[in-house]
């Protein structure tokens, strides 16, 4: 059976689904038993993928930008290649009408649409919700990125555990501490960041927490009167405005804005902070976790979802709505270098539990398992 994968999704300054499909499926790519098709917008950036192996990657007639064609492509046209196929798509990204014959296995990555309100669009949550339900009626089988994923999807959907498999998320592997000064100075000057900074990257959207995170910060700087700033990176999301962030911050002006930055970038800027604070409202996974944890950064997560699940002993906690805790938690890592050593240590030692090497190699079981289930029918 051959296995097709929609990776439409993946596109230049890929955060989020766009890693996962990147460190996934390169690595599922260079062991795959069977015939696969890894789909791509035409304008997605190149994936690793063997040559004469049992992979190619095919081109959509659509580019990633191209939002309504590639909707189109992807609910219609996709379903040209799925006839006697594994279809294996992120999230609920899946035709209208697949063939009878296709084993659709979705890969969820969050179920936050349904567990918080207001952090997307309502024209686009109304069709996402839409395709979540074509796919409770057409998946076969389902995979999660984390067993609290899992839990969710169990719940949220009725699904018998047993149909879901989990395939952790993992991070690239040049994510990795570096010690150059000159390469750290570097970075800084890039970005305009001083010596002492504390670092957030990800997207600016509601489920960031990114109103709490800053008057955190501001909290700890005026119990403290600490020498850091705030670099919060990635790109802007949908309601968010950092003038409006700021309402009230004491200290705003410690407080800056970065634009996305280049991934060859990301191990330095993690190796310079002295602290990454990652207390998001909800996450499927929590990948930054683990960059951060594998360039020695201490962590400062929140509790909640996944995030204790990826962070292992490697984090330290603290509640994301409660502002208190989260500058209380910020001031323990930076106050005490016992405390971040500690922290950097069970970092490195968490962050080895994964691998894109190690998830492909569990997605590789579960598509099997997926397949001779279905032929068995």
């Amino acid at each position: 059976m051959k296995v097709v994968v929609n990776a439409l999704q993946y596109k230049k300054n890929s955060s989020g689904i766009g890693v996962q499909i990147r460190g996934l499926f390169s690595a599922f790519a260079a062991l795959s038993e069977q015939p696969c098709e890894i789909v791509l917008s035409a304008d997605s950036p190149e994936l690793p993928v063997p040559e004469g192996g049992n992979v190619r990657v095919v081109r959509a007639p659509c580019r990633y930008g191209q939002s309504l064609r590639r909707m189109r492509y992807q609910s219609f046209g996709l379903s040209r290649r799925l006839k006697g196929a594994m279809l294996l798509t992120v999230d609920s990204k899946i035709p209208l009408f697949p063939p009878k014959s296709c084993c659709v296995v979705p890969l969820i990555s969050d179920l936050a649409l349904f567990r918080l309100r207001g952090i997307y669009p309502r024209s686009r949550a109304l069709w996402w919700k839409f395709q979540y339900r074509l796919l409770r009626r057409r998946a076969f089988r389902w995979l999660a990125v984390s067993e609290f994923t899992k839990r969710d999807i169990a719940q949220l959907f009725h699904i018998p555990p047993e149909r879901i498999d989990v395939v952790p998320n993992a991070c690239a592997e040049h994510f990795r501490r570096v010690g150059d000064p000159a390469a750290l100075a570097a970075v800084r000057e890039k970005y305009g960041l001083p010596e002492r900074y504390v670092l957030f990257i990800g997207n600016f959207n509601p489920r960031k927490n990114l109103r709490r995170i800053i008057e955190a910060f501001d909290l700890a700087k005026t119990r403290a009167d600490l020498p850091h700033k705030l670099a919060i990176c990635g790109g802007t999301g949908w309601r968010f405005d950092p003038e409006k962030a700021l309402e009230g911050v004491a200290h705003r002006e410690d407080v800056l804005f970065c634009d996305y930055i280049a991934d060859e970038d990301m191990p330095a800027l993690y190796s310079a902070a002295d602290l990454f604070v990652f207390a998001t409202l909800y996450e499927g996974f929590g990948i930054p976790i683990l960059e951060a944890q594998n360039c020695g950064t201490p962590v400062l997560a929140g509790s909640v979802t996944a995030m204790p699940e990826a962070g292992g002993e490697g984090a330290l906690y603290a509640d994301p709505l409660n502002v208190e805790e989260i500058a209380a938690g910020m001031l323990r890592i930076l106050q005490s270098e016992e405390e971040a050593a500690r922290l950097r240590a069970a970092g490195y030692r968490n962050a080895a539990r994964f691998s894109w090497e190690n998830s492909a190699r569990l997605l590789q079981q579960a598509v099997t398992r997926a397949r001779e289930e279905w032929e068995a029918r």
